[in-house]
């Protein structure tokens, strides 16, 4: 595991297999960053060796902690990475990326765990990225309007710690929080167009995909999408009656455009 200990800094610590988190993220840090002048340090715990890893701050630290929604929930996967943040009196800001259906819990989740390890949660925010598994829903997003408020939204952050802000916003969702995502088994097929490039390999965020034959996926899959959206032959996909219905039930709910959400 590695350390982090540099001081003054915000911490942009996030977990993004398809980008969009990584882009709303880096808005967000970078314009704390600038409002406050702190060192920024991009914690990216994507790849299976970077996690788990221990950071966190000091009283004058910022720590974003951004991930995408995983049925209204924090992905499983960050759980054990959390455990190893040390807040120590450090003010944190959450942000969750979702595919314009719902964020449900995860935002008040995610400032729970955080508040348990130290941190004071000041904001959190809400945002949409394209669905991983129907590329028409949230399709684009986040797009520049959406970068646009994430910008804002650090702005105003930086603002809040001008102020000595020290509470947590009412953010919205249940305790306790809704069933995550069932381990259906589901994992992506793989057509001959594939060529064994290896790049799938490189994208899993869990390491599952065989090096050798990328045909072959372990148990595990987080059904993020990122070795189908980043395949250059188009070779991996979701099939099935159980991918056709949850792309069917999106596809006839979740179209109308979503505005970010967020708590100050």
């Amino acid at each position: 595991m590695k350390d982090h200990p540099v001081r003054n800094s915000i911490y942009n610590v996030y977990f993004s297999p398809t980008k969009a988190t990584q882009k709303i993220a880096y808005e967000v840090a970078d314009a704390i960053a600038a409002d406050r002048d702190l060192t920024s340090i991009a914690i990216n715990l994507t790849k299976p060796k970077s996690r788990p890893v221990r950071a966190g701050g000091q009283e004058n630290d910022v720590f974003l902690f951004a991930f995408p929604v995983y049925s209204g929930r924090v992905p499983a996967v960050l759980i054990d990475c959390i455990d190893q943040f040390e807040g120590d009196g450090a003010k944190a800001v959450v942000v969750g990326v979702y595919g314009n259906r719902h964020y449900d819990d995860a935002l008040l989740e995610a400032a729970d765990l955080l508040g348990e390890r130290g941190f004071k949660v000041i904001a959190a925010g809400a945002f949409i990225g394209e669905h991983s598994m129907a590329p028409r829903v949230g399709a684009g997003r986040p797009d520049a309007d959406d970068l646009a408020v994430a910008a804002q939204f650090g702005h105003d952050v930086a603002a809040l710690i001008e102020q000595g802000a020290t509470e947590t916003p009412a953010i919205k969702g249940n305790r306790p929080y809704r069933d995550g995502m069932p381990d259906t088994g589901a994992r992506p097929a793989t057509t001959d167009a594939c060529t064994k490039c290896g790049i799938c390999v490189k994208l899993c965020p869990m390491g599952i995909i065989d090096a050798d034959d990328p045909a072959q996926v372990a148990d595990g899959c987080l059904q993020c999408n990122a070795c189908v959206k980043g395949c250059p032959q188009d070779a991996k996909r979701f099939e099935g009656e159980q991918a056709a219905a949850i792309v069917a039930m999106l596809e006839g709910n979740c179209l109308e455009r979503k505005e970010p959400e967020l708590f100050l």
